[in-house]
Order: structure tokens, then C-alpha cells, then sequence
């Protein structure tokens, strides 16, 4: 198997602000997922999808973290994410099960939690060592505007879901909420997040914001004043999430930092050119680029609904 087959479905590890360094694991195809959010790394797609199916064969998967395993890679974690929503992958019980049978390396499943009001789908996540599941919004509403779900899916029904969940998952439940200026970040919001909390139970609230370009230009950044009185409100097991400041940062950013500024010396281009060009996952590039968006190397530039980076 060669490397560019490899990064198909696999990439880093890369400096997560979560979780250290994560070897990540993308089971689904660009942008498959139940939810179009306003503040999506990815862009918008506008079509959110419910359907579940094996959108990635699981023993592909495990052949190729095999060979990355043979190979020397090593990770603080293996994180079960990607370009979309893995828990509308139907192989996800058997992928995390066949990575338990060839890894100790904790297993984390990033997901929106949209799907968990599914028997099926809580089911599929027992063999993960930690569920990261999202709650952006308190209300009704705000589920609608923050995060756009396919229209089969409601607020109370998901919410139900997270609680669902934590009746029956034994591994840890950490739950992010993305707070963004003008929209979800006021002490009254952080307050009626209490309720839905006290029901979830999680063991950590990972408060996050933007980082990244969003899909929509009014899903702007909180301060830093806000984000902390939402960690005060929230509680002891709130956490600000900030950059990943570790010392291996240079090691695990390789070459391919270098190719990006190679490529953007020649002309401006979308994540997805970066990509393509370089034969890496859109995820790897997002990691890469920001650093240096905060280091201002380059600069992103929207043309119409896309959104292209240049050298600064």
C-alpha cells in the first residue's frame, strides 16, 4: 500500500487541541452528515444526510492502520472523526472493535450526537474509550439556526438522545459546546445550557469557538471574556479548549507545511486544491493551516462561497 493510498482514510498524527497527538481516522465521504452548521471548518454543503450505511468498509480501515502501525506510527489517541458524521458509517462497531483487537491506544468517537437517539447507533459506540459528542444550542430555535439538521431531526429528540446515551455508554462522555459572538454566548445562554446538561451527565464540557474560517461569516469567534463566564457558570467540569501547545508541534506539523507555502507562493488556493495537490485529507491541511493563520504566514480571501488562502 502505498502513502497516498494510506492517507485516503487515515492521517497525522496531527496536534489536536483536545487530545494531543491524534491519528485520525475519516469514515466518511466529504461532508456526509446530518447537520450543515453555521460554523463548519469544512465550508457548507446545504443537503445534511441521515442515511446510514457502510460509506467505508471497516476492514479497509483496519488494513491500512495495520500498515501504519508496522510502519512506526505512533498517537496519543486514535480519533474516529473526519470530513462528516462517523456514526452514519453502519461499519463503526465493527471498525472500533477490530482497532481494539490490534491497539491499546484510547479510542475517541467525535460526533455531533445527532444520531444517538438510534438504539443502533448507542450501540455502536460501546467499544470507544471516549464519546465527544456536540450540544451548540438550548432551544429549539437555536438548533435550527446554529446547526441546520436534516429536517427528520428535532431539538428535544437529540437532546433525549445525549441522555439516552450516558444510561448506557461506561466509557468517558466529553461534550463540546461551540459558542460563537452574537449568537450562543451570553451568561443567559450558558445558564439554559445548565438543564440539558444536569440530563447528560458528561464528564467534561469542552467550551469551544471558532479557530477556523466558518461556513458562515456571521459565526464569528467569542472573547475570551465570554468563554470564561460560560466556564464559570458551567462548572468545575467546564474547560476553555485552547491551541495545542505541545513541544512535538514543529515534528507534527512535517514537510508538508513547507509544500503548503510552496503552493500558495504560486497562486491562491481552497482547502480542497491544497488537498488534491499534495494527496492529503482535507482534515490534515485544516490542521496545518491554523497555525498558520495565527502566525499570519497566509491570509483566507472568500470568492463567492468558497474560501481561498494566500501568503500574507
Amino acid at each position: 500500500m502505498t502513502d497516498k493510498q494510506m492517507k485516503k482514510h487515515i492521517y497525522g498524527p496531527v496536534p489536536s487541541r483536545r487530545l494531543g497527538r491524534s491519528l485520525g481516522v475519516d469514515i466518511v465521504p466529504f461532508k456526509v452528515c446530518s447537520y450543515d452548521c453555521v460554523y463548519c471548518q469544512l465550508g457548507s454543503r446545504g443537503k445534511p444526510i441521515i442515511e446510514r450505511k457502510p460509506y467505508i468498509n471497516a476492514h479497509e480501515i483496519l488494513s491500512q492502520l495495520s500498515d501504519a502501525f508496522n510502519e512506526g506510527v505512533c498517537a496519543d489517541v486514535i480519533t474516529i472523526a473526519g470530513s462528516g458524521e462517523p456514526t452514519l458509517n453502519s461499519d463503526l462497531p465493527v471498525l472500533l472493535e477490530g482497532i481494539k483487537k490490534i491497539t491499546e491506544i484510547p479510542l475517541v468517537v467525535l460526533t455531533n450526537g445527532s444520531m444517538l437517539w438510534n438504539p443502533d447507533v448507542r450501540e455502536s459506540l460501546m467499544a470507544a474509550d471516549v464519546a465527544a459528542p456536540s450540544l451548540d444550542a438550548w432551544d429549539a430555535g437555536m438548533f435550527e439556526k446554529i446547526n441546520r439538521p436534516h429536517k427528520g431531526l428535532d431539538f428535544e429528540t437529540m437532546v433525549r438522545g445525549l441522555a439516552d446515551f450516558r444510561k448506557v455508554f461506561s466509557g468517558k462522555i466529553w461534550l463540546e459546546i461551540f459558542v460563537m459572538e452574537g449568537i450562543n454566548d451570553t451568561g443567559r445562554d450558558a445558564a439554559n445550557f445548565l438543564r440539558h446538561i444536569d440530563r447528560i451527565q458528561p464528564d467534561k464540557i469542552h467550551i469551544n469557538t471558532a479557530a477556523r474560517p466558518t461556513a458562515e461569516s456571521f459565526a464569528k469567534r467569542a472573547s475570551q471574556e465570554a468563554l470564561e463566564g460560560f466556564r464559570d457558570i458551567l462548572g468545575e467540569t467546564a474547560e476553555i479548549i485552547v491551541p495545542f501547545k505541545g513541544a512535538d508541534q514543529k515534528d507534527a506539523e512535517r514537510d508538508l507545511t513547507a509544500d503548503i507555502l510552496n503552493m500558495l507562493g504560486r497562486r491562491p488556493c481552497t482547502q480542497g486544491d491544497m488537498a488534491n495537490g499534495l494527496s492529503a485529507n482535507r482534515l490534515e491541511i485544516l490542521k496545518y493551516i491554523a497555525p498558520l493563520l495565527e502566525k499570519k504566514r497566509i491570509q483566507p480571501e472568500t470568492r463567492g462561497k468558497k474560501i481561498y488562502y494566500r501568503l500574507s
